[in-house]
């Protein structure tokens, strides 16, 4: 599986448009993350990708592409050959156009080159170094010459590129730039020594200049492909005959380990200096790839609320704290983690470096950086930071509803549901609501699954009630839709799950699905 910003990397498109391309219903993820709210994406979904790159080349419009996209192979096939008649016919077309429309299918299979690839530890490298954010990368010849110019006598004969992005952009970039020195380093040249020691795995292969961007995007699929999580940034190392050598600093991954979660009930310990708000300012593979005035991650919108201290380490969401760790309870399989953080003052500003333990970490992987900014230092309790909802007032008088009603399925959409394929978004051993009563008057009772032993608890009548077309939550102060539908002879009920990710991440609802 791929992160929406490796996607986006693979096939350059901006993060915003392949979340763009979801809304529309055109590129949906395979997966979201019930935790983070980070999507994604399959293999298949990179050739979706190319596809779209190819027939907006072509002029086809989103909602055509859509359509296609829903038809058999035959009939997208001669939706293609009629394009194909249509420019050959109208003569208005590029050799360009004719061209990509005619390759469709044989642009979108794999590319295969003859790179091999190895992944091992390497050698380090000596380097009178500089960062710059460049407008274009046509800039970076003319930089690595400077450099070269400015340190005579002492120059080796490689040239080394850091690229410190992420996700695939088209200006403003951050970039490293490093010759290779074999003496001491003059004070007065304004660079800096830096040592390129890649003391763990790196994925790398040999390639020549021209050669190099193809090189450098198969090169990364592969590491995707293969369960390697990439954990520093791209080095491009280029030799005086043209050669280019990549590396990308990798960690093998394995099957989840639940022997890495962790205790979390620790004593409260506090620190005055992160109370209050922290907005999220990027999410990066390791701290040396952090800017501030660069942000790399377009996933940090699925986190817009960012982060919130409060006093006494209270816990919300699935957050809790204790003085520099962050306490970490959710996911499925269940995930707890401690998870350090570090503060540091740049430009006038506080920023919070939090070593956060996702998914890969559970599968042999490295801690994730989640960089922040603090906005507030006010005390904030639970209750001022949960959405609340405007309770109608509606009677109860839905007789369609009244009943006992067992859940089977959960859902992003009510049209996602299909009875023959359950358990695609988590599988019912996951699931938390396991049985709803619909009383008369507006009474409810409900049952729930204990995730750490499995045992089973019904809330009290005071926690639920339900009035026409909606659930209500007293504690919560959550309105939540439900709709009856019959499919073949059974009827199912749909109601909205209005968890933590919805009142302190301000995510849209998923959907429980009951069978009468």
């Amino acid at each position: 599986m791929y992160k929406i910003g490796e996607l986006s990397k693979l096939c350059r498109i901006p993060v915003k448009t392949l979340r763009f391309y979801d809304n529309e219903g055109l590129l949906p993820p395979d997966y979201v993350d019930d935790m983070t709210g980070y999507r994604y994406y399959s293999a298949v979904k990179l050739s979706d990708c190319y596809r779209i790159i190819a027939l907006k080349e072509l002029g086809f419009s989103l909602r055509e592409i859509r359509e296609m996209f829903m038809l058999p192979r035959e009939k997208f096939s001669a939706v293609l050959k009629g394009k194909e008649e249509e420019l050959c016919r109208l003569q208005r077309q590029t050799e360009n156009r004719i061209s990509i429309l005619r390759n469709l299918n044989a642009e979108l299979k794999e590319r295969k080159f003859m790179f091999d690839i190895v992944i091992r530890r390497s050698d380090g490298i000596r380097l009178a170094y500089d960062r710059k954010l460049i407008s274009s990368k046509t800039e970076e010849d003319q930089i690595l010459k400077k450099m070269r110019d400015a340190i005579p006598g002492i120059a080796g004969r490689r040239t080394v590129l850091i690229d410190y992005e992420t996700e695939y952009g088209s200006q403003n970039f951050d970039m490293g730039f490093g010759v290779e020195i074999t003496g001491k380093l003059p004070k007065s040249c304004g660079f800096s020594e830096k040592e390129l020691f890649f003391a763990e795995d790196t994925a790398g292969l040999v390639c020549t200049r021209g050669e190099y961007e193809e090189a450098s995007a198969f090169l990364q699929k592969y590491v995707l492909d293969h369960d390697y999580q990439i954990v520093g940034p791209v080095y491009k190392i280029m030799y005086e005959d043209e050669t280019v050598e990549i590396k990308l600093p990798v960690v093998k991954l394995g099957d989840y380990d639940v022997s890495r979660n962790e205790d979390i009930d620790l004593p409260f310990e506090n620190d005055e200096e992160v109370i209050g708000h922290w907005e999220m300012i990027d999410f990066l593979p390791c701290r040396e790839m952090f800017h501030p005035l660069k942000q790399k991650s377009g996933a940090i919108e699925e986190m817009a609320n960012g982060l919130y201290f409060l006093p006494g380490g209270e816990r919300y969401w699935w957050l809790g704290w204790t003085k520099g760790a962050v306490l970490a309870d959710c996911g499925y399989p269940p995930r707890k983690s401690r998870n350090s953080y570090t503060l540091e003052i740049i430009q006038g500003e506080t920023y919070l470096f939090l070593e956060f333990k996702g998914a890969n970490y559970y599968r042999g992987g490295r801690p994730e950086l989640w960089v922040f900014r603090k906005t507030d230092a006010k005390a904030y309790r639970r209750q001022d930071i949960m959405v609340v909802d405007q309770i109608p007032d509606l009677p109860a008088e839905d007789s369609s509803v009244l009943g006992e009603w067992k859940v089977c399925d959960f859902v992003q959409e009510v049209e996602d549901f299909d009875p023959g394929t359950p358990g695609t978004v988590l599988p019912y051993e996951a699931l938390y609501w396991r049985n709803a009563r619909f009383l008369e008057g507006g009474g409810m009772e409900n049952s729930f699954r204990n995730r750490e032993d499995g045992s089973f608890h019904t809330d009290g009548p005071e926690v639920w009630r339900w009035m026409n077309g909606y659930v209500i939550c007293n504690p919560r102060s959550t309105a939540s839709l439900y709709r009856i539908r019959k499919i073949g002879r059974a009827e199912y009920l749909f109601v909205q799950w209005k968890s933590g990710d919805y009142s302190y991440g301000g995510d849209k609802p998923y959907w429980y699905v009951f069978r009468r």
